[in-house]
């Protein structure tokens, strides 16, 4: 079986970008409503986020969960299923995406970081994943139209992809899709 995640949202809490780019510009943060965030943010915010998603501050975001990084060792020692954990940041650096999850806990091989130009839904059909976890709308609308099987992440933080929720498994975390998926058995 393989499996495939998305990193930010899904693993790392991308929280402190947004609440460093309002502190910034002088702001108070405001949940990203939509996945354009120029609609929903002024220019200035938009830039510093940029800024800070270009840069090495996004590689030091914290895992949402402290249990994921266990979680997904245990995950990756079963011999019947293979993880590959693939991105879609702005600047393709699959090194440092590799280090952030080792820095995590996680210990994933270098093989098993997909950070590489193109579409990610298209990258995702051609790794032909039995479950891919995400979060973003856009590559949960191009999992839907190629035919890879999605499982959405929507909770009260990523209000920008509540609309897909009649059209997509969705589930709040990441923790609580690979239990109702089946793939971990639920922990106290």
């Amino acid at each position: 079986m393989l499996i495939t995640l998305d990193l930010d949202n899904v693993i790392f809490n991308m929280k402190p970008i947004y609440q460093k780019a309002f502190r910034q510009a002088g702001q108070e943060y405001k949940k990203q409503t939509s996945w354009d965030i120029d609609s929903v943010y002024e220019e200035e915010v938009c830039c510093n986020l940029i800024n800070l998603w270009t840069s090495d501050y996004l590689y030091k975001m914290p895992v949402l969960d402290k249990k994921i990084p266990q979680i997904l060792n245990n995950l990756m020692a079963q011999k019947d299923i293979k993880v590959l954990f693939v991105t879609e940041r702005l600047l393709k650096q699959p090194k440092k995406s590799f280090q952030q999850l080792r820095r995590a806990g996680i210990k994933c091989t270098f093989d098993q970081v997909i950070d590489k130009p193109g579409l990610k839904s298209d990258i995702l059909k051609e790794l032909r994943p039995d479950i891919h976890f995400d979060d973003s709308p856009y590559v949960i609308k191009g999992c839907i139209k190629k035919s890879v099987p999605v499982v959405m992440i929507s909770n009260n933080s990523t209000l920008y992809n509540h609309d897909l929720r009649a059209k997509v498994e969705h589930y709040p975390n990441l923790r609580a899709a690979l239990i109702g998926k089946g793939l971990i058995q639920k922990t106290k």
